[in-house]
Formats: C-alpha cells, sequence, structure tokens
C-alpha cells in the first residue's frame, strides 16, 4: 500500500508500538474481546516455533492506527483483539515471575525484570497508588476489568460469574500463565522467561503498521483490507461506520446504538452477520452480492437519525431470521406463527438460505398471519429444486430477490401474488419425478435426518400416517445391506452395491429393535419376515419375490409419484 499524505504503512514489531511513549485506545464501539483457545493456541504455536528458529520475524498481520489530533494517542481501527491477546501474555509473565519471587528464586533480578517489562509493554505504575497508567485501553465494556484485575494483578471472586468477554480475558491470561509455567517456573529460569517476552514476543512479532489521519482513510483501509482477504467482514466495516456517525453526538446516543447492536448480535451469530446483512438488503433492492454489501450500507445510512432507523429495521429482520435458525424460537409460539415450525426445521434440514430475501420482505409487507403458507411455498421450492433436482442455487436467489425487490415496491402486495410468480421457479411435476426417481442420499450424518424426513412423508401421504421426523426413533434400514454377504454377493455386483445401496428406493422405516436383532445383514426372506411386524404400513406391506437393481429402480418410481403429491404448491 502506498505511502501518502493521510496514509502511513511501516513494519514495526510489539517493542517499536507499545515502547514508544504512545497510548492506544479501542474505540468504545468495537466489539469486545473474542478470542478463545484455539486462538491462544494457535499464537503460542507460532511462538514456540520462533523460538526455535529465531533467525526469521513472524508476521501479526495489520494494525490500523488513527492518530488523534494533538495527542499521544492513537485510536485502534483494526487489530484490538492481536494486542489485548499480547498484554495478557505480558501480564502471564508477570504472574510467573511474582511466583519466582515468592519461593525466594533470584528476588531482586526478577523484580526488576517484572518491573521493567510492566514498564516497556503494559505502563508505569504509579507510585502511590501502585495503578499502571496503561498504553492500552480497551473498550468501554472490558477496560474496567483490564485495568482494575488483570493489570493490577488481582483474582476476580468469581470466574463463572464474569460477563462473557471478561471471562474470556483472564482465560487467556491463565492459558499462557500455564504455558510459560511450564517452560521458566519449573525450571525456573527468570532471565529466560524475560528474554522470551522481551526479545521474542517484543522484537520477533511484526505488525504492517497502517497509520491514517482521519475516520475516512481509516475506512477506506478497512474496505481495503476486506478485499485483501484480511477477515475483516461487512458486518465489522458496518458497526465500525454506523458507530462513528453516533460518537460524536455524546455517550447517551453511542449507547444506545451499542444495545441495538448487542440484540442484533444475540440473534444471529457473528460470523452469519454478513450473509444476513446481505440477505436484508436483497430483500429492499436488486441483488446485492456479498463485496458490495459494506458500500451499499454506507451509502444509504446517513446521519445519526439514518443509523437509528436502520438499527430498528436490522433488530426486527434479526428477530425473524434468528427465528429461521431456530425452529424452537419463541416466535413460533405465537398463536399466528405456529404453524410456520415445521417448515423452518425442514428448510433447515435443506441447508439453504437463498429464500431469506423473499421471507424478510413478506415479513414487512405482507399480513402476519400469512408467513407459515409463504415459508410452505419455500419450502416446497427448494426441496424440489435443491435437493431433488439440485439445480443451480444461484438462479433461484436472485428470482427470490426479484419477487421481494416486487414487495418492497407495492408492484406484488398479495400472497396469492407471490405464489404465482413461485409457481414458475417450481421444478416441474416430470422433471421432478424423473429427478427423485433417481436419487440417491446417504443415511449417514446429517443426511440421515433428511432421509428420514422423506420416508416419514411419503407413510403420511401413502396411509395417512403422521410420524415426526424429529422426534421418532425409526432407524432407516437398508433393503440391499450396507455391508453385504451370502445371497446379496449373487444378487448384486460389487458396482451394482455401490450404486443402488444408497437410492431412495433401498430404503425403509424400522423400529430399533427390529433393525438391530432381526433384520440387519440378514437374507431377504429372513428381512420380509421382520417388516413384516413393523408399525410402519409402508414398511409392513414391503413384499418382493426378488430385490435388484431393477426392483429398487421401479420401487423409487412409486415412491416419486407419491413425493409429487406432497411437495406441491
Amino acid at each position: 500500500m502506498a505511502t501518502g499524505a493521510l496514509l502511513q504503512t511501516k513494519d514495526v514489531n510489539l517493542r517499536d508500538v507499545l515502547g514508544n511513549g504512545k497510548q492506544y485506545e479501542v474505540p468504545p464501539f468495537q466489539r469486545d474481546y473474542s478470542w478463545g483457545e484455539e486462538n491462544w493456541e494457535e499464537l503460542w504455536l507460532d511462538l514456540v516455533e520462533l523460538r526455535q528458529k529465531t533467525s526469521r520475524p513472524h508476521y501479526m498481520g495489520a494494525l490500523v492506527l488513527q492518530a488523534l489530533p494533538q495527542s499521544e494517542q492513537y485510536r485502534i481501527i483494526d487489530g484490538q483483539q492481536r494486542l489485548a491477546t499480547l498484554s495478557l501474555l505480558v501480564i502471564a509473565a508477570l504472574h510467573c515471575l511474582r511466583e519466582l519471587i515468592d519461593a525466594k528464586v533470584d528476588a531482586a533480578d526478577n523484580q526488576k525484570r517484572a518491573d521493567n517489562l510492566r514498564s516497556v509493554f503494559l505502563g508505569a505504575e504509579h507510585p502511590v497508588t501502585l495503578l499502571t497508567s496503561p498504553k492500552l485501553k480497551l473498550n468501554s465494556a472490558n477496560h474496567r476489568f483490564y485495568e482494575g484485575t488483570l493489570l493490577a494483578m488481582n483474582t476476580p471472586v468469581s470466574v463463572r460469574s464474569l460477563p462473557a468477554a471478561e471471562r474470556l480475558l483472564w482465560q487467556g491470561m491463565k492459558y499462557f500463565q500455564g504455558k510459560l509455567r511450564e517452560l521458566f517456573v519449573s525450571q525456573p529460569d527468570g532471565a529466560g522467561l524475560a528474554s522470551f517476552v522481551y526479545d521474542l514476543v517484543g522484537s520477533k512479532l511484526l505488525f504492517i503498521q497502517i497509520l491514517v489521519q482521519d475516520e475516512l482513510s481509516a475506512y477506506t483501509v478497512f474496505e481495503t483490507l476486506n478485499a485483501r482477504g484480511m477477515e475483516l467482514t461487512s458486518a465489522d466495516l458496518l458497526k465500525n461506520y454506523l458507530f462513528s456517525i453516533v460518537h460524536p453526538t455524546g455517550d447517551g446516543p453511542l449507547r444506545s446504538a451499542q444495545s441495538s447492536w448487542q440484540e442484533i448480535s444475540e440473534k444471529i451469530p457473528a460470523k452469519e452477520i454478513p450473509e444476513f446483512l446481505r440477505h436484508y438488503l436483497n430483500s429492499r433492492m436488486p441483488n446485492i452480492r456479498k463485496e458490495r454489501v459494506y458500500k451499499t450500507m454506507r451509502t444509504e445510512i446517513t446521519g445519526a437519525k439514518g443509523v437509528f432507523e436502520w438499527l430498528g429495521q436490522l433488530k426486527e429482520a434479526a428477530l425473524l431470521v434468528g427465528a429461521l435458525e431456530d425452529d424452537t424460537a419463541p416466535l413460533w409460539e405465537e398463536d399466528e406463527l405456529r404453524e410456520a415450525r415445521p417448515y423452518v426445521q425442514h428448510l433447515l434440514l435443506y441447508r439453504v438460505t437463498q429464500y431469506r430475501p423473499l421471507v424478510l420482505a413478506g415479513w414487512r409487507k405482507l399480513p402476519r398471519k400469512e408467513l407459515p403458507l409463504l415459508l410452505r411455498y419455500c419450502d416446497v421450492i427448494a426441496f424440489r429444486y435443491s435437493v431433488i433436482a439440485q439445480r443451480n442455487a444461484n438462479r433461484l436467489e436472485d428470482f427470490y430477490n426479484k419477487i421481494a425487490v416486487q414487495l418492497e415496491k407495492g408492484e406484488v402486495t398479495k400472497l396469492e401474488q407471490v405464489r404465482e410468480q413461485l409457481q414458475t421457479m417450481l421444478v416441474p411435476d416430470d422433471e421432478f419425478r424423473e429427478a427423485f426417481a433417481k436419487r440417491t442420499i446417504s443415511a449417514d450424518g446429517q443426511q440421515k435426518k433428511l432421509v428420514r424426513y422423506i420416508l416419514c412423508a411419503l407413510e403420511k401421504q401413502a396411509h395417512n400416517h403422521d410420524i415426526d421426523f424429529m422426534t421418532t426413533t425409526a432407524t432407516i434400514e437398508h433393503i440391499l445391506p450396507k455391508s453385504p454377504e451370502g445371497e446379496w454377493d449373487r444378487l448384486f455386483t460389487l458396482d451394482q452395491h455401490e450404486r443402488f445401496v444408497e437410492r431412495l428406493g433401498n430404503y425403509l422405516l424400522l423400529e430399533p429393535k427390529l433393525n438391530n436383532r432381526r433384520a440387519g445383514n440378514g437374507s431377504l426372506q429372513s428381512k420380509l419376515t421382520v417388516y413384516a411386524t413393523s408399525q410402519y404400513p409402508l414398511t409392513r406391506e414391503f413384499s418382493v419375490a426378488e430385490w435388484s437393481p431393477s426392483a429398487i429402480e421401479e420401487r423409487q418410481q412409486k415412491m416419486a409419484r407419491l413425493a409429487t403429491a406432497i411437495w406441491k404448491l
């Protein structure tokens, strides 16, 4: 990245950053500390490798800083998680040095080492209060604990009762304390510990420091880094942009905006927020690709009033999308929405999300009581299109977006009009029957539940025998066994077994006790005897003289005809 008047870049190590007399603050609107054990372990393994190969540095990525005017402070735009974690490591080293001091191991020198490490990396102690004036200031939610407990080297009364971010901060420090104790306290080796922090952590970990002078430059850098795959998401960009607009209006509006964002993030996991934002935009305007989400929303949102209007809309959307990810959500207990629950279950089972912009638009523009029926339409479309026909989902996503925009503009105002448009995307009956008749689905892992759902639906259609696929104890019986022996080797070649064992036509529902004890890998005749005692009608009435590839195909064609009558608009 080129150096310019508003943008300066250089390589720096941790000592360069924290030993330069500057202070660094995380904006109050940035997210809480969120690194966990996986992140700590990755960093620690990098340090262990670096310790063994001291000839080369290790790059920690970009550190984006905004210089605050007429001060010795920098605002951390990106890099707070890494800086906070490295501070935890230094605090952990101080705890280890204190263990050596308390054990009277080289006490005087180790105390000097502890004081020097604190001064370089964390901040100087006040001569009276003995409190550290921190070089790093975390956000408003985390800093009190960071300064009052971690820097002060106190122990919380109850770790379990700490808020999530504070608990992570404490656990991160304890993680590194345990690792450092293994290396340097058990030896004991205070000099080695100090060298590990000062020489290795302090000098061998390099950052690409990007210094910007104003907020516009900061967010331009955000976008650039995001485009280059440096793990910045549209959610990170948007949140910081929104809060930067509200921040100048005062602490009250900022806290209100933070609270609204927290409500959204409680319903939508952090890693799913970018996709949530894209779906929300696509419920209102022509299809926006993921790389355009942040730029689009930045264009749409201006001024503090606009921020709160959008946050309100996003909160409402998050309520619905969060419930679409959880069929047990309280939303589905409402009288008008209770019938939606099975369709939510099905759509989760299909692992599809393309329908969500349409449902979000319907949520806003149609009567709430019509949402279950709209979800049923999406269920049928998805089952035919994605589960059975396995068509390219991109075209379907564009089609859902088109109808959503029509709802938003008032060009479509009734659910029946939505159904008529969806009908044009429905996989035709002939194509659906043909695809179903040849469909292979593994009955293992996540797919097992999908196969069970299909078999339960066929039972209901054929015999009005209603079975809840979510709660039934029924197992999936392979008529042609997965591990064939005896007569099955005569009936099916190895190639045929591979091609037909996971065909839908080879599956039946069967009680666990019958499957495990009596059916299993037995002969066809022994299996038929067991099937005749089953409580499931399609299983009980199953009877063939011989089970062969052609017999499987014939049965699956019959199942396809039933399926066509089930999954229809």
